[in-house]
């Protein structure tokens, strides 16, 4: 194990840490669907600056490719820590001033990091993050008093949220780590990049569907509809040369991922916004 990746992985055992103690001190299925929206946010934010442009680079040192590295890197800091931190500040009301010195201190992180040589901006600034931070710390506050009260909107942006990260997160390390398949589209010269791009872009736009599944058509017909549908589309995306898939693996694999995966959200559904 690299020195490098003990310092992500630090990071990560701090993340766990805030959110078992928010499991244990507040209502957690309030603030689960905080820690979503704010993880999902993230994850939008870095496919934009990082996947898209190239604004920093982690060295994790866990992957041989800097891709998956930056990818793995990204995931510690922006679907455990800052989602964890902004959640807690959230959960228990953290009052402004506090606020600043808990950003202060990762300013502190992030510039310890470059430091370190663990991480790189390429065009990117720490006081970019900073920034970022203070306006989120607003944001989210708002939201976890919305959640108490939920409308459609609130409810649908989460679950949302919670689906493009959740099976994002899935399917990166299906490709990473076991090598299950790849996507060639031609739009990067790194294909890597290319994979990665595709990959998020169809996890983007494939959770407004599985969003309203969830919330409204959440029966065996249409469960069964989608299963089939997404077997067929697999299947086109290997015809047109796009996916390529492992001799290990199969395309009826996907669908069943999807499927389960669906049913594990629904019940996060339920927990966050029918509980009593």
């Amino acid at each position: 194990m690299s020195t490098n990746l003990l310092w992500f992985l630090a990071l990560a055992l701090i993340s766990v840490l805030i959110i078992y103690i928010t499991y244990k001190k507040t209502e957690f299925h309030h603030n689960l669907a905080v820690y979503f929206l704010t993880m999902g946010l993230a994850f939008l934010m870095e496919y934009i600056v990082l996947i898209l442009g190239d604004a920093y680079s982690y060295y994790p040192r866990f992957f041989t490719v800097q891709w998956y590295d930056d990818v793995f890197g990204s995931s510690i800091s922006q679907a455990f820590f800052i989602p964890s931190v902004l959640m807690a500040t959230a959960a228990f009301r953290v009052p402004i001033k506090w606020v600043v010195l808990i950003i202060g201190a990762i300013f502190g992180i992030e510039e310890f990091f470059l430091w370190l040589g663990i991480y790189e901006h390429n065009w990117w600034k720490s006081w970019y993050t900073t920034i970022i931070l203070f306006v989120s710390v607003f944001v989210i506050k708002w939201w976890r008093h919305r959640v108490e009260r939920p409308n459609f909107f609130i409810r649908f942006v989460t679950i949302y949220m919670a689906i493009t990260t959740i099976f994002q997160g899935v399917t990166f390390y299906l490709t990473s780590i076991m090598k299950t398949h790849f996507y060639t589209v031609g739009w990067f010269e790194s294909p890597y990049q290319d994979h990665i791009v595709f990959n998020v872009l169809i996890w983007i736009i494939y959770a407004l569907l599985l969003t309203l599944i969830i919330m409204k058509f959440y029966r065996f017909i249409w469960l069964a509809f989608l299963f089939f549908a997404d077997v067929l589309f697999h299947h086109m995306l290997i015809k047109m040369n796009i996916l390529h898939v492992n001799t290990f693996w199969h395309p009826l694999y996907f669908s069943v991922m999807l499927i389960f995966l669906l049913m594990l959200i629904k019940k996060l559904y339920t927990y966050m916004f029918q509980k009593n």
